[in-house]
């Protein structure tokens, strides 16, 4: 058999051509869901680690809104047409909000890390292993 006939076959099984695009899609949404929720992740602790050392507390009901929004993320199969767009919109435009509040709140205190450990980087051209790297 040759490779086109499978693909169309593997693709008769997603109820045609609509079917496959839709579920493209789907899968499309949630792969880009889950990345900009590992990017606002990533962003957030930059921000725990400035704010501990400064000595002030922890965040957490933001870590807890970022985990609610990848637990949803597997909720978009069940979703079709307009439904799935808005769902989608939600599930990733609220780390969105999360990631723009964290950046209006929180870059003072990460600029200031970030010169901190410029300022303790060893000179040039050495490296001085996992204490030392940015």
């Amino acid at each position: 058999m040759l490779i086109l006939e499978r693909f169309f076959l593997w693709i008769a099984r997603w109820e045609g051509i609509p079917g496959f695009l839709g579920s493209l899609e789907v899968w499309t949404n949630m792969l880009c869901s889950a990345t900009d929720i590992l990017f606002v992740f990533w962003f957030l602790r930059i921000a725990d680690i400035a704010r501990a050392e400064q000595g002030r507390k922890a965040i957490r009901l933001r870590y807890s809104i970022l985990a609610a929004c990848l637990l949803l993320t597997p909720a978009l199969f069940l979703f079709k047409g307009p439904v799935l767009m808005i769902w989608t919109s939600l599930i990733l435009g609220i780390p969105y909000i999360l990631l723009a509040g964290s950046v209006f709140f929180e870059i003072p205190g990460i600029v200031k890390l970030v010169r901190r450990r410029i300022h303790k980087a060893p000179p040039s051209g050495e490296f001085s292993g996992p204490d030392g790297a940015l």
